[in-house]
């Protein structure tokens, strides 16, 4: 039998996506659950699955007793995911020392830690595991606890991208949001603080009227030459190679190297231009939670190019 190096975790009706990817990224899947796709090899981390657990371990167990024992000369914790033969091992999770999930984040309630390696059971007397999972949770979904005062839900894809970095503007920062209106990602930053230029055609919800760290300009999310700022971010629709293009510019110039950006699609998604996008320095492309038919594009400095990053 060949074992897979990653698991691919499916994101909600995103599975078609997954599947074409990695065929697209010659990632060969071996087998399939109603929730994860065993992968062959371990490239890299693809944009589409909503967690990964990366250079994965096989472990054969002959009982219970076993499992244990020899989990426990590997790690002295864990996490354990109940995809298959769920009561045997929960039997084997119980006699370990094991971390449970979180049922909601909490935005810059800290750094995400770095968590304990993950098992599950994938046939009675056979474990896989992993100490590379991509995402904080077990299978990368993360829900947030929700602020019901900005003007739309989009919000919560700028927290997600941030808490997954480790960092965020502060009240030292000046930042740029692109297309931003309504403003739910302008009212994100300026709670944190930051000085936000907010460009849009469109005008922001009143709501944004009381932040004085607030400056809105009417126009095109692109109109905005390069120049010294801290972040950008854009949650801007329009054509993804029209956003590599610009974003590329801003790279180049060195006036910005902090980004946060949704790359969208108005039909069929495209395999190439995520691939355009993830081969510039620093970044991570990833379909998060919040995202509908978009991946987000994280660029950061702190972001490794090492074959199996966790978390940053």
């Amino acid at each position: 039998m060949i074992y897979p190096k990653q698991l691919a975790f499916i994101a909600p009706d995103f599975k078609s996506e997954l599947k074409d990817e990695l065929k697209f990224l010659k990632m060969n899947v071996l087998q399939e659950t109603d929730t994860v796709l065993w992968v062959e090899n371990d490239l890299l981390e693809p944009a589409w699955a909503q967690g990964v657990w990366r250079d994965v371990k096989a472990l054969e167990i002959t009982s219970i007793s076993d499992a244990q024992t020899k989990l426990k000369a590997i790690a002295p914790t864990w996490r354990y995911y109940g995809d298959q033969h769920h009561r045997r091992g929960e039997l084997i999770a119980e006699k370990l020392d094991t971390v449970l999930e979180t049922d909601k984040y909490h935005f810059t309630r800290g750094v995400v830690k770095k968590m304990p390696p993950a098992f599950t059971l994938v046939e009675p007397n056979l474990i896989f595991y992993s100490h590379h999972l991509t995402r904080p949770s077990l299978t990368g979904a993360m829900p947030f606890k929700e602020d019901k005062k900005p003007p739309s839900r989009a919000y919560l894809k700028l927290w997600e991208a941030l808490t997954l970095l480790g960092d965020w503007p502060n009240k030292t920062s000046q930042v740029v949001d692109l297309g931003s209106c309504p403003g739910s990602w302008t009212w994100a930053m300026a709670k944190l603080g930051a000085s936000v230029l907010s460009i849009d055609r469109s005008k922001l919800d009143p709501m944004l009227d009381t932040f004085k760290n607030v400056h809105f300009q009417t126009g095109d999310a692109f109109s905005l030459k390069p120049e010294k700022k801290d972040w950008v971010f854009s949650d801007v629709i329009c054509y993804p190679d029209k956003l590599y293009e610009y974003m590329k510019g801003w790279i180049d110039s060195g006036h910005c190297s902090k980004f946060v950006c949704s790359i969208k699609f108005a039909g069929k998604h495209d395999n190439e231009i995520i691939q355009k996008f993830r081969q510039l320095p620093h970044n991570r492309v990833l379909h998060m939670t919040h995202n509908k038919n978009e991946v987000t594009w994280i660029c950061h400095p702190k972001i490794k190019k090492s074959p199996i990053d966790s978390v940053v």
